[in-house]
């Protein structure tokens, strides 16, 4: 996510500064008036706050994310298993060196990346299903087709549910940063406000006014979150 410059609050001090300024509002709304805000103004940033909290976390989607990366690794890696198979008891049944064996070209499977393990897979199976008769001498039968048909199916859908998982991760942390965004600037608004009224008046009224940045940027603050989830799902921890 690219750091948003116009947000100086990590994300959970800027829930806790806009519940803050909501209840200090209500208290001066009598004072904000004078500026033209309406009576409600206090509800209006609840309201927009109460949104904000609503939108998932970044580390969620990212935890949603990498579920799915590792339900497609175990699909593919199960096909990949399925075609080793495939091709050990295709070179006993054939012979290694037949034209027969070499159609299915069962050299670099490891090498293929998920898109290309589709196709290819599908090319196998449609080419074992030429010559079920000897391959069934060691033991490679209908089933075993099916069950690679199977697979191959189960690892297309895991790669588009990767795919999905990447997407809404992304809109969601675009609309969380929105969200984010909108509501700081409502309340750096209302500060600049709450902080005229009271100057040289009430200092403690002021200092309620007063939003303190973060050492962090927002988007800093987001990354750890996803990198540790990303390190303990794959880790297993």
């Amino acid at each position: 996510m690219k750091e948003n410059k116009s947000i100086n609050l990590s994300y959970p001090e800027l829930i806790q500064r806009a519940d803050r300024v909501a209840m200090v509002v209500q208290r001066d709304i009598t004072e904000f008036q004078k500026y033209g805000y309406a009576e409600n103004v206090h509800e209006e940033v609840a309201a927009k706050c109460l949104a904000f909290k609503e939108v998932e976390s970044d580390m969620f989607w990212e935890g949603q994310k990498v579920l799915a990366t590792n339900k497609k690794e175990n699909c593919k890696g199960k096909l990949v298993e399925i075609l080793g198979e495939f091709a050990f008891k295709s070179k006993l049944a054939l012979g290694e060196h037949t034209k027969e064996y070499k159609m299915f070209r069962f050299t670099g499977l490891k090498k293929l990346s998920d898109k290309e393990l589709i196709p290819y897979a599908s090319h196998v199976i449609k080419t074992a299903r030429l010559m079920p008769d000897e391959l069934a001498k060691r033991n490679l039968t209908i089933e075993d087709f099916t069950a690679a048909e199977s697979a191959t199916k189960a690892l297309d859908d895991a790669i588009d549910a990767q795919a999905d998982a990447i997407a809404v991760r992304e809109q969601k942390s675009l609309e969380r940063l929105n969200k984010g965004s909108e509501l700081y600037k409502m309340i750096s608004e209302l500060c600049d406000v709450g902080k005229r009224i009271w100057e040289h008046k009430n200092e403690a009224f002021y200092n309620d006014y007063v939003l303190f940045g973060s050492s962090k940027s927002t988007s800093h603050n987001e990354e750890e979150e996803t990198e540790s989830v990303a390190e303990e799902a794959s880790t297993g921890e």
